[in-house]
C-alpha cells in the first residue's frame, strides 16, 4: 500500500526544514523526473522511434518553474520550444526561465503556435498549474490546451495535469495525460473517478531524499488513505488437507424478483472458496432456479450459513430485506454483505445500529446516495455524493463504527472506522469493462465467500475489490465481458 494526501505542500516545507535541502534543490529533482519520462517515454510508434520534438508547457508559479528547468536539461538534445501561459511570477520561476533563455530554449507565443509545432510533436510535457489549482480555467488555456489534448503524441503532466482541482473534479478543458510524474508523494485527487481518464499512469518522483523520508518529515497526520496495490491481493488458497466442504463456510444468497442477480453473486462466492452456496427463495421450486446445479436451493436460511448476501435482485415490494435484517440479528455469528434494494430498505439504519460487527456494504454511487439519505446522513445529490465521496465515506463510517463500506465507482473507496481510527483505501485498478450489469453482483459474491471463510470485514472487502479489478485486467475485449467472464478471470489470478 501507498500513503495518499490531500496536499503535499506541507511536506514540501517540512521535508526542507527536516534534510535542509533548498527549494531549488527539489525543483532540480522533480525536473530530473520529467527528464527521465521523456529520455525513456512509452513507445510512441510501432517502429518504436525516440522522440526529437518536445513541447513544454509552462505556467507563471513553481510548477513553470518544473517546466523551464525541465528544458535546460534536454537542450541540445531535442528540439525543445516552451510556451508560456503566464509570465513568470514565482520567483523561481523568474530564476529558471532566465536560465533556460541564456541556455538557448525556443520560446513560442500561444498565438503563434505553429501547424509544424504541433504536428510534428512527439512530446508534450504540462507545466501550467499544479496542485494548487482551483476554479476554472480561462477559454484561452482551455483552447490551448484542447489543442495539444487533439495532437497525436505522448503527453507528461508534471505533479497533476492542469485543470485537475484538489477535491478530483475536473475543470473544462484539462489536459489529458498518458503519465503524471507527481512529486513527492501520490495525491488523492489523482484516484478520483474524474481524474481516471485524465492522469493516465502515475508515478511519484523522488525530490532529493527518499520517499520515505519525504513522508516521515512531518508528525502531524496528513495522510488521508491508502491506494492498494496488485501486492495486497490475498487469494483464499487452501493450505490444509485434511479438509470438508463445510471447512470455508457456507453462503447464503437472498433471490427475489431478479434471480439472475442472485445466482451471479452466488456462482461467485462459489468459484471464490466457500465450501457451499445455497440460494435462498420464497418459492424454492419456481422455475429459473434449477439452471445452476453448483448452486443448491432452498426456501429457508440453511442452519449452517456462515455468511448472507442479501439485496441484489431482491425488490423493494412488501420490505424483502426485513426477514434477513431479523435473522442476521437472531444469530450474532452470521456475517453479511449488503448490496442494492437492501439500500432502501426502511429498517437498514436501525439493523446497522443494532449490529455490532461482521456487516460490508458494497453500494455504487446511487445506491451510496440512498444509504446515506436513509441513514439520516443527509439528502445530498448523485453528484455531491461523487464529488465529496471520500468525506462521506468516512463520516458513514463513524457514524456506524465496525461496518466496511466498499463504495463502487471507476476507482473504489473502501472505508472502515474500528472505534479508534478510520482507514481509507482506493483500489486504482477497475477497467471500463466491469460497467456491465451483473459485475456489481460479482463483487458481492467474492465477499460473501471471504467472510463464510472467516477473513476480517475490512480484510474481505480489500482483497474482494483487488481480485475483482485485477480480473477486469485480463479480459481482452473492453466491450463484450459477462460475469461469467469476470469469475472465470479471477481463477486466474
Amino acid at each position: 500500500m501507498q500513503k495518499l494526501y490531500l496536499d503535499t505542500r506541507k511536506l514540501d516545507a517540512s521535508c526542507r526544514a527536516a534534510y535542509g535541502l533548498s527549494e531549488e534543490i527539489m525543483m532540480e529533482n522533480a525536473a530530473m523526473a520529467l527528464e527521465n519520462a521523456v529520455r525513456n517515454p512509452y513507445p510512441l510508434s510501432g517502429d518504436r522511434r525516440q522522440p526529437q520534438k518536445i513541447l513544454i508547457l509552462c505556467g507563471s508559479g513553481n510548477n513553470g518553474a518544473d517546466g523551464y528547468t525541465l528544458s535546460r536539461k534536454l537542450r541540445f538534445d531535442y528540439d525543445v520550444s516552451i510556451i508560456r501561459f503566464a509570465e513568470p511570477k514565482s520567483q523561481l520561476c523568474k530564476i529558471q526561465a532566465e536560465r533556460a533563455e541564456k541556455c538557448g530554449v525556443r520560446f513560442v507565443d500561444r498565438e503563434d503556435l505553429s501547424f509544424y509545432d504541433l504536428r510534428f510533436t512527439d512530446i508534450i510535457v504540462d507545466c501550467v498549474f499544479g496542485i494548487g489549482f482551483h476554479g476554472e480555467l480561462d477559454e484561452k488555456t482551455a483552447a490551448t490546451l484542447g489543442d495539444m489534448n487533439n495532437c497525436e503524441c505522448f503527453k507528461i503532466a508534471c505533479d497533476v495535469p492542469t485543470g485537475l482541482r484538489e477535491d478530483g473534479t475536473i475543470a473544462e478543458g484539462a489536459f489529458i495525460a498518458d503519465l503524471t510524474i507527481t512529486m513527492g508523494a501520490l495525491k488523492t485527487c489523482l484516484y478520483s473517478d474524474f481524474a481516471k481518464d485524465f492522469v493516465g499512469e502515475v508515478r511519484c518522483a523522488e525530490l532529493g531524499v527518499n520517499r520515505r523520508l519525504y513522508e516521515n518529515s512531518n508528525n502531524s497526520n496528513l495522510v488521508k488513505g491508502m491506494l492498494l496495490e496488485e501486492s495486497d491481493l490475498e487469494l483464499p488458497h487452501r493450505t490444509v488437507c485434511n479438509v470438508n466442504k463445510g471447512s470455508f463456510g457456507h453462503v447464503a444468497i437472498a433471490s427475489g424478483e431478479k434471480q439472475g442477480a442472485a445466482a451471479i453473486s452466488g456462482s461467485a462466492a462459489l468459484r471464490f472458496g466457500a465450501g457451499l452456496v445455497t440460494l435462498v427463495h420464497k418459492n424454492a421450486s419456481k422455475k429459473g432456479l434449477d439452471i445452476f446445479p453448483e448452486l443448491m436451493v432452498s426456501s429457508e436460511i440453511p442452519e449452517k450459513t456462515t455468511a448472507i448476501a442479501f439485496g441484489m435482485g431482491l425488490g423493494r415490494k412488501g420490505d424483502p430485506c426485513q426477514q434477513y435484517f431479523d435473522y442476521i440479528l437472531e444469530h450474532a455469528n452470521i456475517k453479511c454483505v449488503i448490496d442494492a434494494d437492501a439500500f432502501f430498505a426502511p429498517g437498514l439504519k436501525s439493523f446497522l445500529e443494532k449490529k455490532e460487527k461482521g456487516v460490508v456494504l458494497t453500494p455504487h454511487p446511487k445506491e451510496f446516495q440512498a444509504l446515506i439519505k436513509n441513514c439520516d446522513l443527509g439528502d445530498f445529490s448523485l453528484e455531491d455524493c461523487i464529488v465529496n465521496r471520500m468525506d462521506f465515506v468516512e463520516s458513514f463510517c463513524r457514524k456506524f463504527p465496525k461496518k466496511t463500506l466498499i463504495l463502487k465507482g471507476a476507482n473504489p473507496v473502501i472505508g472502515h472506522f474500528d472505534g479508534h481510527k478510520f482507514k481509507m483505501f482506493i483500489n486504482p485498478f477497475g477497467r471500463p469493462c466491469l460497467s456491465k450489469a451483473g459485475s456489481g453482483d460479482v463483487l458481492s459474491g467474492l465477499v460473501a465467500a471471504l467472510l463464510a471463510q472467516r477473513r476480517k470485514t475490512l480484510d474481505a472487502a480489500i482483497t474482494a475489490s483487488l481480485a475483482h479489478a485485477l480480473a477486469s485486467r485480463k479480459i481482452k475485449c473492453d466491450f463484450s465481458m459477462t460475469p461469467y467472464d469476470l469469475m472465470m478471470a479471477v481463477a486466474e489470478l
